[in-house]
């Protein structure tokens, strides 16, 4: 029997996949299909687990696109970023080749612009922000994307921009699976670089403040080589990071992705605040789960390829079997509906809550008075403390930008009782610190990665060895519950906690003490206003910012914190 579309057979529910499909897995629908290939939802018939499976079709179905994408397969497979989707197996038969990835409760970028239009541009900022991380994490690894567009951009159910379809563009293939986000290289024959992908950001961007492609008309070609930038169009704060990376000569655009993200954090906090990027995410949130409670457009409909279609019964595992190993690795653009709105805390330009005050916190050890807001830090405190303590260890991403000059730091670290962590990490700065390095800290001691040796240089030396021993201490757990400590204060709203503390107090904490001291004499502040946010008792996100009273210095620390008890531990190198 040939079927041809879905129903029930003796009550049970089925798909029709046209083709070769992965052995071990029941597909539930497809989600879109084309030249390109197909993606389909379906469940692991052994582990009970939600996926995303993409078959390969046109070029990517090819030898050559094949064999890149094995080559590519280390790279790929240490490629962890909570701004990237994971791919869990890449599978080769000889009748085809597909992925299988996360299955990313969210809603792709271009749903959300169909239904809502312009995000506005503290959404914008968000979805950019989150852009930038991803494509961080894949270029310091020398991974490209190749092809952006708002396709492949996820927002979850948190606000979080998510990229997918890392390295599947065909090489050559970038202006025709994109041409509204090409770069003008692109279209001169260049191959896609870190370059290409920051002008493809740009023009989503773009498009999120406007609703349409910074170029669009017959001669994509020509309107990206020559067209005249149209920055006038949008907000006036933002149109540097428009002019900046839209610019027609590779050189002109930012250096890196963490450089143009240090470039947006200081347009959008000069115009917005330092709250821009909770308000952001809140809007973000609030425009996918709008975009998902609509009705879900129709999958395109996939080309025939001339075999015989294939009936995957819900609840009936397909008869052949292969291996899944794990690769971690970026892919395809998958949405699936049901995205759940989170609490986000909304702040004004000069950092007061929006929210009204919450009901203070209550403490088994009753203080004489509480910082202004009403919340108790110590039960925080102890929460993070112990917290943090059994995971034993995350991965983290660090970034200053602003007085002192800019700084990043990307990598995992172990907690070490009674001394300060072990960090492995990629690190960056300025000067001669300006080329990335990748270093070990352990106990007093950094190691860096010179050719294939490591050589041994005191914390806190000159150079390299001065910046680990600063990304380690500012991205610290000490660091931040030394801010709730000396918080004069603190309001909480949802699973975001900000307050404000003194540099003078802050300087004699003795484990984080130098590091705010040092905020505080590079910017003449007198206040260092900070957030953190929470999710399930464990800290991902904190911000810090000290600025002068006349606004004229400002030094922001950005860290996130993922995969808390997963990262690998850290040891010296031999």
């Amino acid at each position: 029997m040939t079927l041809t579309g879905g129903g029930r057979i003796g009550g049970m529910a089925f798909t029709v996949v046209d083709g070769w499909t992965v052995p071990g897995f029941t597909h539930e629908r497809e989600l879109s299909g084309g030249a390109s290939g197909r993606v389909v939802l379906a469940v692991d018939d052994l582990t009970s687990t939600k996926v995303a499976i993409k078959y390969f079709g046109g070029r990517q179905a090819d030898e050559a696109f094949r064999a890149r994408f094995r080559a590519l397969s280390r790279p790929l497979s240490q490629l962890e970023d909570p701004n990237v989707v994971d791919l869990y197996d890449f599978v080769e038969t000889a009748e085809g080749a597909a992925i299988v990835m996360e299955r990313v409760e969210g809603v792709a970028l271009r749903r959300i612009l169909a239904a809502q239009g312009p995000t506005g541009p503290l959404a914008a900022l968000s979805m950019l922000g989150g852009t930038l991380l991803g494509l961080a994490a894949g270029h310091a690894r020398e991974i490209v994307h190749g092809a952006l567009r708002p396709s492949n951009v996820l927002v979850d159910g948190q606000g979080n921009a998510r990229l997918a379809d890392f390295a599947t563009a065909p090489a050559g293939t970038e202006t025709a699976a994109g041409p509204a986000y090409a770069a003008p290289e692109l279209w001169d024959g260049a191959p896609a670089s870190a370059a290409t992908d920051l002008y493809a950001a740009t023009a989503v961007f773009f498009e999120c403040l406007t609703g349409r492609p910074p170029f669009a008309g017959r001669n994509m070609a020509k309107l990206h080589r020559e067209g005249p930038i149209p920055a006038e169009e949008v907000p006036g704060p933002l149109r540097g990071l428009i002019t900046q990376g839209l610019a027609k000569d590779p050189d002109e655009r930012p250096k890196s992705a963490a450089d143009f993200l240090g470039a947006l954090e200081d347009a959008a906090v000069s115009a917005y605040g330092p709250s821009w990027e909770a308000q952001g995410r809140g809007r973000l949130t609030e425009l996918a789960a709008q975009a998902a409670a609509q009705p879900e457009p129709k999958p395109r409909p996939a080309r025939g390829s001339g075999r015989n279609p294939i009936v995957a019964a819900a609840g009936a595992a397909p008869k052949a079997g292969g291996g899944r190993g794990r690769w971690i690795a970026v892919a395809a653009a998958v949405v699936v509906v049901g995205v759940v709105a989170a609490g986000v805390l909304l702040l004004g330009k000069d950092g007061e809550s929006a929210a009204p005050d919450p009901t203070p916190a209550q403490s088994s050890t009753p203080q004489p008075s509480l910082p202004a807001g009403g919340v108790d830090p110590a039960p925080l405190v102890a929460s993070i403390d112990q917290s943090t303590a059994r995971a034993g260890g995350a991965r983290f991403t660090y970034r200053r930008t602003g007085a002192g000059g800019p700084a990043a730091g990307r990598g995992g670290f172990t907690l070490v009782q009674g001394g300060p962590a072990s960090y492995s990490m990629s690190l960056s700065g300025a000067g001669g610190t300006r080329k990335a390095a990748q270093a070990v800290v352990v106990r007093d001691v950094v190691y860096l990665r010179a050719g294939k040796r490591w050589r041994q240089a005191p914390a806190g030396g000159r150079g390299y060895p001065a910046l680990a021993e600063q990304i380690r201490l500012g991205s610290s757990v000490p660091a931040m519950t030394a801010l709730l400590r000396s918080a004069t204060a603190l309001r909480r709203s949802g699973d975001v906690y900000q307050g404000e503390a003194p540099p003078a107090r802050l300087a004699q904490d003795p484990g984080s003490g130098p590091l705010y001291a040092e905020m505080a004499r590079a910017t003449g502040a007198t206040k260092i206003s900070f957030a953190v946010r929470m999710d399930g008792g464990l800290p991902v996100k904190l911000w810090v910012r000290a600025q002068d009273a006349a606004k004229k210095r400002t030094q922001i620390l950005s860290v996130s914190y993922s995969g808390w008890g997963h990262a690998a531990p850290v040891k010296a190198p031999r």
